[in-house]
């Protein structure tokens, strides 16, 4: 009879967690506007963030960025740039693709965890779970990002975010977040804000087949594209040096 019941209350746990996941799949519409003191030239005014439960997705075939769980996939052609490299003779790399490249990047229990962290010198992510409102019929939750300047000034934002959309985390507009942003600022210079709001959200209209990674392209670990990224300055230096 204990086992029985035992089995029974691990069913019920099973289906209660499978029921609390993430089943959202739809278009998130963000609008872009510049609120602070000093004008900010945008160079476009609105996106789409692409949503299948766990995974999400940002970009255009240039550039994509795409969030699978807790990995990261930067999806860059950048075989154009090599050839002007190659053409004026200040390539140097041992990268020997061709141009197409995934940079990958998964983030681990600690690190997330680490944000969270208080810290002076750097930044950390402060929840404030008292704090709700509904933005575009979801219940957002507000949270600080405290980001310290060379000074110890906090030059952080405030984000209004959800977790009824989306991956567990966001890696796309504020790293490391605990749930799907819906508003916020920042002050990228003194007097300068932008503001991204979203506006509208959309479900349907997206499927699962639309976050699997391209073909032809060579994925690279964190370390690989970090040599080919060096690689890429170094050839920028070169030029101007000519």
């Amino acid at each position: 009879m204990k086992k029985t019941l035992t089995l029974l209350a691990l069913v019920a746990f099973a289906v209660a967690t499978l029921s609390a996941q993430n089943k959202f799949a739809g278009i998130i519409n963000y609008e872009l506007e510049s609120v602070g003191e000093v004008d900010v030239p945008l160079q476009t005014k609105s996106f789409q963030i692409f949503v299948y439960q766990d995974k999400a997705y940002v970009g255009n075939d240039q550039m994509k960025s795409i969030v699978n769980g807790r990995k990261l996939y930067t999806v860059m052609d950048l075989s154009q740039i090599i050839a002007f490299f190659q053409t004026n003779d200040v390539w140097e790399s041992d990268y020997e693709g061709n141009g197409k490249v995934i940079a990958s990047q998964e983030m681990t229990q600690e690190q997330l965890d680490s944000i969270t962290i208080p810290d002076t010198k750097g930044m950390y992510i402060e929840y404030l779970p008292g704090e709700t409102r509904e933005i575009q019929g979801y219940k957002a939750q507000k949270a600080k990002y405290h980001i310290f300047n060379e000074e110890g000034k906090d030059k952080g934002f405030d984000v209004w975010y959800t977790t009824e959309i989306g991956p567990e985390y966001d890696f796309v507009l504020c790293f490391g977040l605990k749930g799907f942003p819906l508003e916020f600022v920042q002050s990228p210079e003194e007097g300068k804000a932008i503001q991204y709001k979203v506006t509208e959200i959309t479900k349907g209209k997206v499927k699962n087949t639309d976050f699997m990674l391209p073909e032809g392209y060579d994925l690279l670990n964190e370390e690989a594209f970090s040599a080919l990224r060096k690689d890429i300055q170094g050839a920028q230096e070169l030029l101007k040096d000519e």
